[in-house]
């Protein structure tokens, strides 16, 4: 009866380890930014995948730029999600709440990134500056939308809770 009893509870110790490990790779952790950092949510909803995606930002009196590319030179899905992470200090220690601005360009083919984020005109698409005030500690979203033909729009989304992914417009 005992040894009954020890192996009904390690099948299910063992089921609802099983449960939770899937349960994590169907529904993963959002990322919750620390009390110094920015988390910036960029998803893509375009109708074509792309090279690269670069943006050039400033955080308070500071410019910057960047960008997102898959390491194995593939293309970014039309449809995928990304998140950007600055903290504190990447950002020279702006004071709260500091204006924080971004234009993004979409790069419609891969080619090799580099430093100074400069590639040809042809294959490089611009969308109007987003601001907003930000605050460390953080969550942002964004939803570029659009095509190569008719243009890409990057539009700033308001969480419906608090540290929610789920956006609205």
């Amino acid at each position: 009866m005992k040894k009954k009893t020890i192996g009904m509870i390690a099948a299910v110790v063992i089921v609802l380890g099983l449960s939770l490990v899937v349960y994590n790779q169907m529904i993963p952790n959002e990322y919750a930014p620390a009390d110094d950092e920015i988390a910036l949510h960029i998803r893509l909803d375009a109708e074509e995948d792309i090279g690269l995606l670069v943006f050039d930002y400033r955080a308070g009196s500071h410019e910057y730029s960047g960008g997102i590319s898959n390491a194995d030179g593939s293309l970014i899905s039309r449809d995928s999600d990304n998140i950007v992470v600055w903290n504190q200090e990447e950002l020279n220690n702006p004071s709260e709440p500091f204006e924080l601005s971004m234009q993004f360009r979409i790069i419609t083919e891969y080619v090799a990134p580099n430093y100074e984020n400069v590639y040809p005109d042809d294959i490089t698409k611009y969308m109007e500056p987003v601001s907003w005030e930000a605050h460390f500690g953080e969550s942002y979203f964004i939803t570029i939308t659009g095509d190569q033909t008719n243009g890409y729009k990057a539009v700033l989304n308001k969480p419906i809770y608090p540290d929610m992914a789920e956006t609205v417009p």
